[in-house]
Order: C-alpha cells, then sequence, then structure tokens
C-alpha cells in the first residue's frame, strides 16, 4: 500500500516537472522569436537608412551631372523649373534595400522663417478672417524673434531661433489644424527668402516680398529607404543650395515611417 502511494507521488511530481519544463521551453521559444525578432527589424532600419542616404548622395550626383551637360542657360532653367517637384517613377535596388526620391522646389514656397510678419499676415488671410491672420502672423514671428520662449517683463537681447518643421506650427499652436491642413502646402522652412517667381503660386506670390528669381535657389532632396517585406521605412530630407551647377549642402533631417 506504500509503495502505491509512493509511485502515486512520485507520478504527480513527474507531472509537474513535465508542466515546467513545459513552460520553460515556451518561454526560451518566445524570448529566441523576440529576439529574432528585433534583430530582423534592427537589420531592417540599417538597410534602410543606408538605401535612403545612397539615394540622396546618388540624387545629387545626378543633378549635379544633369546641370553641367548644357550650354545653353535658358535650356538649364527650363530643365530646373520642370524638374522639381517631380517622384521618381520606380524605386531603386541596392542589395536588400530600396529607394524612394523626391525633389522640391522649395522657391516656390513661401519661408515661413524669412517671411515678415506682414508678408505672413497677407499670406494667412487668404485662409481665414483678418483679425486671426493677424493673430497668426503675430504669434509666428513672436516665437522666431523670441527664440520660442515666453517673453520676459526685464528685456533682453534678441534671439532667432527659426522653426525647425511645419509640424511645429501645430504643435506649438501657432496656426489652427484647420487652417494650417490648406496652408502647408504652400509652406517651407527650409527657403532662404528666395521665390521662384516661374514655379510659385498666385498664393505664395501674393505675400512674397523677398527676391524673386526665375529658377529654384534652393532644392529639398526627399529619400525614402526600406527592405523589400518590411513595413520599417526611413526617410532623409536634405536641403541644398544651387550655386552654379553645384549643389551646395545646407541641413538635413530624418525620421523612420
Amino acid at each position: 500500500m506504500m509503495l502505491q502511494s509512493r509511485r502515486g507521488v512520485a507520478l504527480v511530481l513527474v507531472l509537474w516537472i513535465v508542466i515546467i519544463l513545459g513552460g520553460i521551453s515556451a518561454g526560451v521559444v518566445r524570448s529566441a522569436r523576440t529576439s529574432t525578432g528585433i534583430a530582423a527589424n534592427a537589420r531592417a532600419g540599417v538597410i534602410a537608412r543606408a538605401a535612403a542616404e545612397s539615394g540622396i548622395e546618388a540624387l545629387v550626383a545626378a543633378i549635379e551631372d544633369t546641370l553641367a551637360s548644357f550650354d545653353d542657360p535658358a535650356e538649364r532653367r527650363d530643365w530646373l523649373n520642370a524638374f522639381s517637384m517631380r517622384t521618381s517613377a520606380d524605386s531603386f535596388t541596392l542589395g536588400d534595400g530600396r529607394f524612394l526620391v523626391t525633389v522640391v522646389d522649395v522657391s516656390a514656397r513661401l519661408d515661413v522663417n524669412a517671411a515678415t510678419e506682414s508678408a505672413l499676415r497677407t499670406f494667412f488671410s487668404q485662409f481665414t478672417d483678418p483679425a486671426e491672420a493677424a493673430a497668426i502672423a503675430t504669434a509666428i514671428r513672436g516665437r522666431i524673434d523670441s527664440g520660442g520662449a515666453t517673453r520676459e517683463v526685464t528685456p533682453r537681447p534678441l534671439t532667432v531661433t527659426p522653426i525647425r518643421s511645419l509640424e511645429e506650427l501645430r504643435v506649438a499652436h501657432l496656426v489652427p489644424d484647420a487652417i494650417l491642413e490648406h496652408a502647408v502646402q504652400y509652406l517651407t522652412v527650409d527657403g532662404d527668402g528666395v521665390i521662384n517667381s516661374r514655379t510659385a503660386s498666385d498664393t505664395v506670390l501674393v505675400a512674397a516680398t523677398g527676391e524673386l528669381r526665375d529658377e529654384p535657389s534652393r532644392l529639398l532632396l526627399i529619400s525614402r529607404g526600406w527592405v523589400s517585406g518590411h513595413p520599417l521605412t526611413s526617410e532623409i530630407q536634405a536641403v541644398y543650395a544651387l550655386t552654379g551647377n553645384r549643389l551646395v549642402f545646407s541641413h538635413w533631417r530624418e525620421r523612420s515611417l
């Protein structure tokens, strides 16, 4: 009788051990899968960024080579004006990565940082009433000219801090969402105050107060890189000034999508 009791206890212990080992095995499998997933995401992120950066470099080289091929300044100007605001029809393969590039004529938009309060007021009055347009213009210039900080009672030297992205206009509550939704396509934070009269819309030209040219002075190059079959996408936005047939780097920003 005692022997049967001991066998019963042993059987219960064995069953518990099997259950515990099964739980440990399942945990190990889940951990391995998690580690594999993390490694795969990290690899995809590195490849995506490298592809995006390669897209920028390839686009710069292609633009400079094309500009150097023109003997007629008018043909060069026409090509620049037609080339801007274009996205490549197909993506390009680079090893395991792919990239897609877009060119934006920054000079076709009103630069938020370079525009005067009067210019901003004129611009936003096309989307709202004069009083709200004036309030928006004052808020934007106030943020830029005060360094984004609250004004102090004690006078202090003027600190100019440019707005780095159009999203900041929304996040900082400088422009109501309903207005920004319609206005954002005409704005930039990457310009130099020059307006391209050949490509700028009437909405921009009516508020233009800076220098007018008949070709871009700056280009925004956008490149998105990814790994086929993976959802992660890396985007690089690089701004270049046009100096003769050369693109001179100004600044860039990047993000994961």
